[in-house]
C-alpha cells in the first residue's frame, strides 16, 4: 500500500519561484500548507489513537446532567463513538484507574473541538482539508531547475495547489506520483486557467526517479 506521494512544482522563471518560496516556505524549512489553508489553532493538540478513552476520562469528571449532555451532543458526530466513551469511562471507574490531569484536559479539548470545529484535532482536519495526514516534508528548492519538490503522506494535494495559484496568481505546473507509480498526474495553473494535462508512466518515472531513489 502506498504511504507517500511525491510532488513537484515547476515554474517559468526564478522570480515566480521565489514568490512561492516567500509565500509558502517559512524560515527555509518545509513547504507549509498552513500558508494556503491554515489549521485552526485550537486543533493543534496532540493526536492519540485512544481519543474516546480520553473523552471518557473527562466524562468521569462531570456530574450526571453534564454527562448526559455530552453524550447527547456527540451521538451524531463523526470521529468519536459514544458507546466507546461510555465503556471506557465505566472501565476506568470500575478499575479505579488514576487518570492524569493532562489526559482529562486532552479529553475535554477533543470534546470542545468536535463541538466547535467538527474535528478532535489537526489529524482529522488535515485529512479532510488537505487530503493528506499532515504537512509537507522533505522539501527541496532547486532554483537552477526552477522547481520546488516535497513529499506528503498518502495522497496528492491538487486542491491545495489550486488554492495556492488562486491566492498568489503565480503560474506553475504541479506534478505528482505515489511511491509505486500507480497514481500520478499533472496539473497546469496559469493565465489560461487550471487544467489537468496528460502524462504517462514512463515520463513520471523519469521525472521522479531521483526523488523515489532518495
Amino acid at each position: 500500500m502506498s504511504n507517500t506521494t511525491y510532488s513537484i512544482l515547476k515554474f517559468r522563471n526564478v522570480d515566480e519561484l521565489r514568490k512561492i518560496i516567500d509565500y509558502a516556505i517559512k524560515d527555509g524549512k518545509d513547504f507549509d500548507f498552513n500558508s494556503i489553508e491554515p489549521i485552526p489553532d485550537a486543533l493543534k493538540v496532540e493526536h492519540i489513537p485512544y481519543q474516546d478513552a480520553a473523552i471518557g476520562s473527562y466524562y468521569n469528571t462531570l456530574d450526571r446532567e453534564e454527562q448526559a449532555s455530552l453524550i447527547e451532543n456527540l451521538k451524531d458526530k463523526h470521529y468519536t463513538n459514544v458507546e466507546e466513551i461510555i465503556e471506557q469511562a465505566a472501565a476506568q471507574e470500575k478499575e479505579q484507574i488514576l487518570v492524569a490531569e493532562e489526559r482529562i484536559d486532552l479529553g475535554q479539548k477533543y470534546y470542545e473541538n468536535i463541538m466547535e470545529y467538527g474535528y478532535p484535532d489537526f489529524f482529522e482536519w488535515a485529512n479532510d482539508h488537505w487530503n493528506t495526514k499532515g504537512n509537507a516534508i522533505d522539501t527541496v528548492v532547486d532554483e537552477e531547475n526552477l522547481e520546488i519538490s516535497f513529499s506528503t503522506s498518502s495522497s496528492a494535494v491538487e486542491n491545495l495547489m489550486k488554492n495556492l495559484y488562486e491566492k498568489t496568481e503565480v503560474p506553475f505546473i504541479y506534478q505528482y506520483t505515489n511511491d509505486t507509480f500507480t497514481v500520478y498526474g499533472e496539473m497546469c495553473c496559469d493565465e489560461e486557467g487550471i487544467r489537468n494535462s496528460q502524462i504517462d508512466e514512463k515520463s513520471v518515472k523519469e521525472i521522479f526517479a531521483e526523488r523515489n531513489a532518495g
